[in-house]
Order: C-alpha cells, then sequence, then structure tokens
C-alpha cells in the first residue's frame, strides 16, 4: 500500500459541508454537556463514565464524515468510503460520468463487473482533478457496462 506522502490529490466533501456535518454530529453530545453542566453544577456526574460513553460512540459518525473520501495515488485511488480501500489501476475495468444535470454521477467498475465506487460529483472537491486521473488510467466507455 502506497504510503501517504505518494497521495497526488485528495477529493473529500467541501470543507463548509465537511464542518457543518461533523458539528450536527457533535451538537447534540455538547447540549447535553452544556445542560448537565447549568442545571446542576454537578462535576462528578460529567465526569460519570456511564455518561461518556454513549458521548464518544455518538462522535464516531463524525470522524467518519471528517476522514471520508478518495485519494488519487501514482498506482491506483484509496477509497474512504464505508470502509477504507485500495484499487489499483490494473484492477479497474471502466468508469463512466453521467454529466446529466440533476445526476453528475461517477460510476466506477472493476475487471469482474462489479461496481466499486459511486459517488455525485458535489461530493468531492476538485472533481475535475479525479476524472483527469480516472482518464489517463482507466478506459471511459462513455456508457455504463451491464450494472
Amino acid at each position: 500500500m502506497p504510503e501517504k506522502a505518494d497521495v497526488l490529490s485528495r477529493h473529500w466533501l467541501p470543507r463548509p459541508y465537511r464542518q457543518l456535518l461533523v458539528g450536527f454530529w457533535i451538537a447534540p453530545g455538547g447540549l447535553l454537556l452544556l445542560a448537565l453542566w447549568l442545571g446542576t453544577r454537578n462535576i462528578p456526574a460529567i465526569l460519570d463514565l456511564r455518561l461518556w460513553i454513549p458521548l464518544v460512540f455518538g462522535l464516531l459518525p463524525a470522524l467518519y464524515i471528517w476522514q471520508e473520501g478518495i485519494d488519487v495515488l501514482p498506482d491506483g485511488l484509496r477509497c474512504r468510503v464505508h470502509l477504507p480501500r485500495f484499487y489499483a489501476y490494473n484492477t479497474l475495468d471502466t468508469y463512466y460520468y453521467d454529466r446529466r444535470s440533476g445526476r453528475r454521477l461517477l460510476t466506477i467498475w472493476d475487471a469482474q463487473g462489479r461496481r466499486v465506487l459511486e459517488c455525485h460529483a458535489v461530493h468531492l472537491t476538485d472533481f475535475p482533478v479525479l476524472l483527469r486521473a480516472l482518464h489517463k488510467n482507466v478506459r471511459d466507455r462513455h456508457w455504463p457496462p451491464n450494472s
């Protein structure tokens, strides 16, 4: 697996949206802690492990949203969507970018015809850079294969 220094470009959900989504996931726990502190001023209650375990689990989606994205590497793509995976260019068969208004959907298939990635253009920063890397390394059929 390539090192971090090998990343040619990194594509994330645009920063304001990532920040807002993370804020929405963190806000309920923060409001709960604030209400507990303002309402009772009970420091032992705030330090109780039974309170912090659900709060920490509530932060997991925020951490996931913050790291989700696609890295373009010299020899493939590292997709951090659902689970981090690496796809070498030689294992990818084709890609299709549906440019129609309202769709703007990128789909990539592997050599076995399985859909390995599907994402909307607006969900990634520097989307044209990702398309150029795909155009250079993966076949573009201009229409989707049997899916």
